[in-house]
């Protein structure tokens, strides 16, 4: 973009990674990213200082992001950008418990996201990502057969959002961030994500311990039920008649009755959901199968039976 005085703006790019200005005399200002700045001044045969690298890594490995800024062909200084953590961080700890891994993708140096990802929690990072690695790296944790949910609030972030399976833009971002997601979180808080996979899971814990529960239950109404219907056609079913009901009547009409009070008593359970633990999916199938699966036979059984006599 140019000035009426003759100036022209360079605007920062994730391809780049620097932004300055061209004045109308010839002078160049650059600030971004180390490496770009010092290919900067290498390009226009300055001389790097020997103490740059040191400067630079001693601010990256306190978390902050170093800007260094050039002047034409020489190092004019290092600005330290300091990322403030949100409370809650440690929060990350909930979604490992639910077996879920986290990634911090971002635009920094590797040293300074090191940094940010131990301070935050997190199980590892993608450091200086550019749109295109990040919708990348979102294809190729899918193709790996995992669900993926993505937090973000820069243009930058608005391809990998629109790519990953729950993709939750900050109310505070971009308006291109805030299209690509499917939701908007208005508080802008980044550990909202959590709250979003809990729910989720609890929707789908509660499906399953209604499915397992139905399923299980018909398991052990038809072995009670099929015996009685036609073991006097098929004598070798008496043998499964482990319940002895007297006819198939009493065993059908058991079932009937048993249908009616069980349905309505599982509408409350239906509506206000099964109590969330943050499980991983073993953990989970494994109590499903014990309270759900092996509870839904024995109530079933012990029902048609009392029901029959």
């Amino acid at each position: 973009m140019q000035t009426p005085t003759g100036a022209q703006f360079i605007a920062f790019s994730a391809q780049t990674r620097t932004s300055g200005v061209d004045l109308f005399d010839g002078s160049t200002i650059r600030k971004g990213a180390a490496d770009a700045v010092i290919a900067f001044v290498r390009k226009k045969n300055g001389v790097v200082p020997e103490a740059l690298a040191a400067i630079v890594d001693g601010i990256a490995s306190k978390g902050a992001t170093p800007l260094v800024v050039a002047e034409n062909s020489k190092i004019a200084g290092v600005v330290a950008l300091e990322d403030i953590l949100k409370p809650g961080s440690e929060r990350f700890e909930r979604l490992r418990n639910m077996g879920l891994r986290t990634v911090m993708i971002t635009g920094d140096n590797p040293l300074t996201a090191a940094t940010i990802a131990r301070q935050a929690g997190v199980d590892d990072f993608v450091a200086q990502a550019t749109p295109e690695s990040k919708l990348a790296y979102i294809r190729k944790e899918q193709a790996d057969g995992k669900l993926v949910a993505m937090m973000g609030d820069g243009t930058n972030d608005a391809p990998a959002l629109a790519q990953a399976d729950v993709g939750l833009a900050m109310n505070s971002g971009t308006q291109a961030a805030k299209e690509a997601g499917n939701m908007v979180d208005l508080d802008s808080d980044p550990t909202k994500l959590i709250e979003v996979v809990e729910v989720g899971k609890q929707l789908l814990m509660t499906r399953g311990a209604l499915t397992t529960f139905s399923v299980a239950n018909d398991v052990a109404k038809y072995f009670a039920i099929v015996p009685a219907l036609f073991a006097g056609t098929l004598p070798w079913l008496a043998a499964m008649d482990v319940m002895h009901l007297h006819s198939p009547t009493s065993a059908i009409l058991s079932a009937v009755i048993f249908n009616a009070i069980i349905i309505p008593a599982l509408i409350p359970v239906a509506l206000k959901g099964v109590k969330y633990r943050p499980l991983g999916a073993d953990a989970l199938l494994r109590k499903n199968l014990l309270v759900w699966g092996l509870g839904g036979v024995i109530r079933s059984l012990a029902s048609s039976l009392s029901m029959s006599c």
